[in-house]
């Protein structure tokens, strides 16, 4: 059995990050009955183009208590391995890309607003 993100940070309050698995969601549409089983971040994941779902990964990012707006947060974004690629599950190995992602994040938005 896998760990929550809560459970997860709550037995390593020393981590701000982690990498994962996407979850599967069993949804039922009340009005039908039908139930199907979707992805965590599934709508996410098809925006990024065509990809092999096997790479498919969630980075976690729990902002820190001292947050303005947000303390204690968890930020889940989703992420694309490369073909061969392993990424380490540590705050040194997963903080920088997660810093590159917001960069990246906010000079798109920038750009948008001119």
């Amino acid at each position: 059995m896998t760990l929550t993100d809560a459970q997860f940070f709550a037995q390593h309050p020393d981590r701000q990050a982690r990498i994962r698995l996407p979850e599967g969601l069993i949804t039922t549409d009340k009005r039908t009955h039908h139930t199907s089983v979707t992805h965590e971040c599934e709508l996410d994941f098809r925006r990024l183009g065509a990809h092999d779902r096997n790479r498919r990964r969630i980075l976690v990012w729990r902002t820190p208590a001292s947050h303005p707006t947000h303390p204690d947060f968890m930020m889940r974004i989703p992420f694309l391995l490369f073909a061969d690629e392993s990424v380490e599950d540590n705050d040194a190995t997963l903080l920088p890309i997660l810093s590159e992602i917001m960069r990246n994040a906010a000079k798109e938005q920038n750009a948008s607003l001119i």
